[in-house]
């Protein structure tokens, strides 16, 4: 608690935290919401889009709207993994880091308690994705008696933004320059992620399903996709246990890393 009040102290009054923090909390829910509605608007005006639907066991509707908002969810998350990285890096750019440790907090506290801003975001965009599901799901669902089933998925987004944030710090405290971090951390999400899993996918290949971010994004499929379209031949508890061991081997990494580095570069 004394380490997240220091890192609270840091941040209310940081403007851009709030805008990007503030623009994951409001635009998820309104495109998520206006998203689902198009969907039903489409599904409910056209004979091809309801067969497509009922092969999709009706993302829109519960149980399936957990998985969705958790799948939705994922395409918004990089906004908060680049606030994380504007957090670590303008710290080392101001100094304030080696102000920090100057001022009584060991390089281990240090990183710790960035640790606890990821894990705190992480918590408060899971409780967005939940309410969103909840309340898109109880405007369009029909039938409510299933409304807890589906509720794996949001444990699933919650895992896939603890490592989401790790590959953040790991990138930020390895390039240290704000622009640069941010451009390398979209470029790996976006590009190099995505070319290294169709690259080692093929063939049927499971080797493509244990890359970082891929064990977690794997738990949680496009749910707008047909089941029968689905290649992921790898279980849960397979990606589930990778996860864990990228993200251990990642926070080892930054420890160490910042318990040797020289401060004044």
């Amino acid at each position: 608690m004394h380490l997240l009040k220091i890192e609270w102290l840091k941040v209310r009054s940081y403007r851009t935290f709030w805008i990007l923090f503030g623009g994951f909390v409001l635009l998820f829910p309104l495109t998520f919401y206006f998203f689902i509605d198009k969907y039903n608007e489409s599904v409910d005006n056209n004979a091809q889009g309801k067969m497509i639907s009922s092969l999709l066991d009706n993302p829109s509707f519960f149980p399936k709207i957990w998985h969705s908002a958790s799948w939705f969810g994922g395409l918004f998350f990089i906004l908060v993994g680049m606030l994380l990285i504007l957090l670590v890096t303008n710290e080392v750019q101001y100094r304030t880091h080696r102000q920090n440790i100057i001022d009584g907090l060991s390089r281990e506290e240090f990183m710790l308690s960035k640790m606890l801003v990821g894990l705190v975001l992480a918590i408060a965009a899971t409780l967005v994705v939940i309410l969103s599901a909840l309340v898109v799901g109880l405007i369009f669902s029909k039938d409510t008696s299933h409304l807890f089933e589906g509720m794996k998925y949001i444990g699933f987004f919650f895992l896939m933004a603890l490592q989401y944030l790790m590959v953040a710090l790991v990138i930020a405290f390895l390039i240290k320059r704000t622009g640069l971090a941010i451009i390398i951390y979209f470029a790996f999400v976006f590009i190099i992620d995505n070319l290294l899993w169709v690259s080692l996918i093929k063939n049927n290949s499971k080797v493509g399903y244990f890359l970082p971010l891929e064990s977690t994004d794997s738990l949680v499929p496009n749910p707008f996709i047909p089941r029968m379209m689905a290649q992921r031949n790898v279980e849960d508890s397979s990606l589930l246990i990778c996860a864990a061991i990228y993200f251990v081997l990642m926070a080892v990494l930054i420890m160490r890393y910042f318990k040797k580095v020289d401060l004044k570069n």
